[in-house]
């Protein structure tokens, strides 16, 4: 899959996000094409990123993690969940994400792409929660960063709201 999504130019994963937000059929099993698509919407504009891949575990069986990526931008890592559901993302996806970021070093953080936007309560928890180290993305946020070839600029941006105003939720339309 990353070499078929390393290969997407510009105009390619534009085509894509549209047939993703038509819900057009895939070759690719359900959600895996907007994961890979995310990633290399960052990698196109010459951020450093990390493909999909498993955490294993020495003396664990099988698959500890299944993480989605890594956006590594002016020092700061960032871990990747993508979410492309029908309906809005619920608590337990920021939770078990958030459970992640504590087997990292401290300061790392991670954002949530959410296709169709998420639940209040995931809204909430993700402001409120402490240390406050996940960043929230909806579909229009996609469509304004994607479009104007802006993922890098947007992630800065819901960064800087982040530390000023304590919301994880920056609206990139409204920015």
């Amino acid at each position: 899959m990353q070499k078929c999504a390393s290969s997407w130019n510009r105009a390619e994963v534009l085509r894509l996000w549209a047939q993703i937000k038509e819900s057009m059929p895939s070759d690719w099993p359900t959600g895996k094409q907007f994961e890979y698509l995310v990633i290399r919407a960052f990698e196109l504009e010459g951020i450093d990123v990390r493909w999909p891949y498993t955490v294993l575990l020495k003396g664990v069986p099988g698959v500890v993690e299944q993480i989605d990526g890594a956006i590594y931008l002016h020092k700061q890592a960032f871990i990747v969940e993508s979410k492309n559901l029908s309906e809005p993302a619920a608590i337990e996806a920021l939770a078990r994400l958030r459970f992640r970021l504590e087997r990292r070093p401290p300061g790392t953080m991670a954002v949530l792409f959410g296709f169709s936007d998420f639940t209040v309560a995931t809204e909430v928890f993700a402001q409120y929660a402490s240390p406050m180290n996940v960043l929230l993305w909806n579909r229009n946020d996609m469509d304004y960063a994607l479009t104007r070839g802006q993922m890098a600029q947007g992630l800065e941006d819901k960064m800087q709201y982040a530390i000023e105003f304590g919301n994880p939720s920056l609206r990139l339309e409204d920015h």
